[in-house]
C-alpha cells in the first residue's frame, strides 16, 4: 500500500516505471486501454487501513476513472498518453485511477509551464541599474 501511494506520488517523475508487467489488454489507439484491476483492487482490499477502503470501494474507484478516461481520451495528448500508458503497462498494479493521475499531471504541468511568462521568455535579462544620487 505505501509502495503504491509512492508510485502516485512519483508518476509525473516516471520514478514507477520499472520493468513489472501488469496485466494488460491490447489498446485501440482512439480509446484508454483495458485494464485488469480486480487483482490490484484484491491486494488494496487486504491491506485497507482505513474503514470503507475495502475492494468495492476500489473497484468503485476504478471504475469512476475508467469512465473519465473514456470520455476525456481525445483531448489527452498523444505523447502523455503514450508515457502514461506504457507506465501504466511496465509501473506496477494496473490501476485506472493512476493512469487518469499520470496523464492529468502531465497535462496540468504542461498548462503550468505555458502560462508561465519566464518559461517562455526567450530574450535575454538584462539588470536595471540605479542611478546613483
Amino acid at each position: 500500500m505505501i509502495a503504491r501511494a509512492i508510485c502516485t506520488a512519483s508518476i509525473a517523475t516516471v520514478l514507477c516505471a520499472i520493468g513489472l508487467d501488469a496485466p494488460m489488454a491490447p489498446a485501440r489507439a482512439d480509446s484508454p486501454p483495458v485494464l485488469k484491476v480486480e487483482s490490484s483492487c484484491e491486494a488494496a482490499g487486504r491491506g485497507a487501513v482505513v474503514l470503507g477502503r475495502n475492494k468495492e470501494a476500489c473497484l468503485a474507484d476504478e471504475t469512476t476513472a475508467q469512465d473519465t478516461l473514456k470520455q476525456n481520451w481525445s483531448k489527452y495528448s498523444t505523447a502523455d498518453k503514450t508515457q502514461c500508458v506504457g507506465m501504466a503497462k511496465n509501473g506496477g498494479p494496473a490501476s485506472y485511477v493512476e493512469l487518469l493521475s499520470c496523464l492529468e499531471i502531465m497535462r496540468d504541468a504542461r498548462n503550468i509551464r505555458n502560462a508561465d511568462p519566464l518559461e517562455s521568455d526567450n530574450s535575454s535579462i538584462t539588470p536595471r541599474r540605479r542611478k546613483r544620487r
